[in-house]
C-alpha cells in the first residue's frame, strides 16, 4: 500500500511532470477501474482526451489532478496500485490497467498486481471531487494541514481512540496506513493501546514531532515516486524491512532503541501492529 509519503512523491513528479501538458490518448484495460466514477470506459476516455492538466493537488492517499475545463482527475491508487512513467508508444504491461499519454510525450501507466482492481480514476466536477472520491472532509492530513503541536493536542483529546486505531482511520488521520502508524508510535516511544486522550503534554509534543519526521524521512526514503513507485515500500532487496523502518516487518529482531526483539500483535480482525514491549510505553 502506498502510504501518505510515497503518495505525496508522486504528487510532487507529477507536478513536474504532467503539469502543463495536454492528454493524447487514453487506454483502459480494466473497466473496473473506472466503474465508481463512469458508467462506461468510453466516458472517462472522452472526459480526459484533449484535456490539460492545470494543477495536482492530493488529500489524503487520493490524488487529484485539475484539468482545464473545471473538471478533475481522481486517481485513487487502492490498496496496491502505483503509478510510474513510461514512453508514449509502451505497451500497457500485464498488470498495467491504465495507459495515458501525452501531446508532448511521454505516459503515465497505472498498474496494480493481481486479479482484483483496488484503484480508481475518473473525471468529476472539480467542486464535487472531494465528496465523490469519499475524503472525509474533516480528516487531518498531516502534510497539508501543518498543525501546531497543541491544535494536535486538543484534536487527540476529542478524538479519544487507542493510538493506532487513530492513526490508521482514514476519516480521522488522512494517509496514514499500518506501516508508518507504526513508525511513528515506535518513535514517539508511545504503546498502540494507549488511549490518545490519555497522552501528557509532553506525550503529545513527542507523537507530533514524530509524526512529522517519520513522514518527512519517508518521503526522502521514497525517492522518485514515479520511478520507483512499483518497489514494495516495507522491504529492501533482499525482502528485508527497508533500511528507515524500525519496527514494521521486523518482528523478532532487536529493537534499534532497546534491543529487546520486536513483537508483532493483532489488534482486532485485519489489523496488526509491530512495536517494542519494552520501550514503547
Amino acid at each position: 500500500m502506498l502510504e501518505l509519503p510515497e503518495v505525496e512523491v508522486l504528487r510532487k513528479d507529477l507536478e513536474k511532470e504532467v503539469v502543463g501538458k495536454k492528454v493524447k490518448d487514453v487506454i483502459v484495460e480494466t473497466a473496473a477501474l473506472v466503474t465508481p466514477f463512469h458508467s462506461k470506459r468510453p466516458d472517462f476516455v472522452k472526459a480526459l482526451v484533449g484535456r490539460k492538466v492545470e494543477a495536482a493537488r492530493r488529500r489524503g492517499r487520493v490524488l487529484f489532478l485539475d484539468l482545464d475545463d473545471e473538471r478533475t482527475w481522481i486517481i485513487d491508487p487502492g490498496d496496491s496500485g502505483y503509478l510510474h512513467r513510461e514512453t508514449a508508444n509502451e505497451a500497457p504491461g500485464g498488470d498495467t490497467h491504465l495507459a495515458v499519454s501525452f501531446t508532448v510525450g511521454g505516459a503515465i501507466h497505472l498498474s496494480e498486481p493481481g486479479a482484483d482492481v483496488s484503484a480508481r480514476t475518473g473525471v468529476v466536477a472539480t467542486a464535487e471531487a472531494l465528496e465523490v472520491a469519499e475524503v472525509a472532509p474533516d480528516a487531518l492530513d498531516p502534510l497539508d494541514d501543518n498543525p501546531t503541536w497543541m491544535e494536535f493536542g486538543r484534536f487527540l483529546q476529542a478524538a479519544d481512540q487507542p493510538l493506532k486505531l487513530l492513526l490508521t482511520d482514514p476519516s480521522v488521520i488522512a494517509g496514514i496506513g499500518p506501516i508508518y502508524s507504526d513508525e511513528i508510535l515506535w518513535e514517539a516511544g508511545l504503546r498502540h493501546d494507549r488511549s490518545s486522550a490519555s497522552l501528557s503534554t509532553q506525550e503529545v509534543r513527542r507523537l507530533y514531532r514524530a509524526m512529522q519526521e517519520v513522514l518527512q524521512a519517508a518521503m526522502k526514503a521514497a525517492g522518485s515516486g514515479l520511478d520507483e513507485s512499483d518497489a514494495e515500500t516495507s522491504v529492501d532487496d533482499d525482502g528485508e524491512a527497508a533500511e528507515h523502518l524500525h519496527v514494521f516487518g521486523r518482528e523478532g529482531l532487536p529493537c534499534h532503541r532497546c534491543r529487546q526483539p520486536i513483537a508483532r500483535t493483532r489488534i482486532k480482525k485485519g489489523i496488526y501492529t509491530f512495536h517494542c514491549p519494552q520501550c514503547m510505553i
